[in-house]
């Protein structure tokens, strides 16, 4: 890494003006700014995992080998590869300040990140899983409160017109039965991404492949269901469109790894959901019955929906259409 002096010195070499035709090449090619580059890629995805799916994959289709970035650029027509790969050493990744080396992912977050967000979150993190019951003495924690109480009180109730999709695993013939899918007992009640123990809720998605897929494939009897209750929904799938006021910090929350953080351990302690549980703890406290969150395991526009409220249940509000068996994969 060249330090500044160096980097002058260099610039002093470059008969074109380098930087600002690298610039307009990748602006006038991908019309983004550089989001991370080979040193930085993970740190980006741990911060921000949703990136990585959202959006049709974009994160990933904007993946630029720089040799290729050379050769399909005006770069080639001003400078040799090895005057390129010379005079690279001034353009440092804007995320983590190195100089590019090899790869560069041209990507930017879809909305206005909050402020400080990423030293936030970290903030948060370290809070929520030493001492998880104060998290709302951390003032963001306390505007995540203040907004979803502010979205409450501007939605309506509206009724799900497409069929939502409920699995069970290790479901012997005799229990395949409408009960089944409604509530689970307290007492045999995990941690999920927006459940406490103990503290039954249904989790949905809107097509059955994605209901499988959340429960890693295992063999699982699938309940197609319709609900003809009007419920109060805190949607995180597109912030943007439904509550347009709080979207920056809605999106933020999705995209960041306080919400999308994947959880591939079979054991009691999930960090990835403290926060997650949170959320659900204002949305209940502040009258929202369900919460429609975009799945981590799947791609392309694959959504979940929770039922926080128990009044709305198999029998009453839910219906079950059918019931089908989908063998392990």
């Amino acid at each position: 890494m060249l330090s500044e002096e160096e980097k002058e010195v260099l610039r002093n070499q470059d008969p074109y003006g380098f930087e600002c035709i690298f610039y307009e090449e990748l602006e006038s090619w991908l019309s983004q700014d550089i989001a991370c580059c080979d040193n930085c890629y993970d740190d980006f995805l741990e911060n921000w995992p949703y990136a990585y799916s959202a959006e049709n994959c974009k994160f990933q289709t904007n993946s630029m080998p720089l040799d290729c970035f050379y050769s399909g650029t005006h770069l080639r027509e001003f400078y040799s590869e090895t005057e390129f790969l010379k005079y690279l050493q001034l353009i440092d990744c804007p995320r983590c300040g190195i100089p590019l080396t090899h790869n560069l992912w041209a990507y930017e977050l879809p909305f206005d990140v909050v402020d400080g967000f990423e030293s936030k979150v970290k903030e948060i993190s370290r809070l929520i899983t030493v001492t998880p019951f104060l998290v709302l003495s951390h003032p963001f924690a306390q505007d995540v409160l203040s907004s979803i109480r502010s979205l409450s009180n501007k939605i309506d109730k509206i009724k799900i017109n497409s069929d939502l999709f409920r699995a069970r695993t290790n479901l012997s013939v005799n229990e395949v039965i409408h009960s089944s899918f409604d509530y689970a007992p307290q007492d045999v009640v995990r941690d999920g991404r927006y459940n406490h123990a103990g503290s039954p809720v249904l989790y949905c998605s809107f097509d059955a492949a994605t209901c499988v897929e959340e429960m890693r494939n295992e063999a699982c009897h699938v309940a197609r269901i319709k609900c003809s209750k009007e419920m109060k929904i805190m949607d995180l799938t597109d912030p943007y469109e439904v509550h347009h006021e709080h979207s920056d910090l809605l999106n933020s929350l999705v995209y960041s790894s306080l919400l999308s953080a994947r959880c591939e351990g079979g054991g009691y302690y999930k960090p990835e959901y403290l926060f997650s549980r949170f959320i659900s703890d204002c949305a209940r406290q502040v009258g929202f019955d369900a919460i429609q969150f975009p799945s981590t395991r799947m791609q392309k526009n694959s959504w979940n929906l929770v039922i926080l409220n128990n009044q709305i249940s198999v029998g009453n509000g839910l219906d079950i259409i059918d019931i089908n068996y989908y063998p392990n994969k």
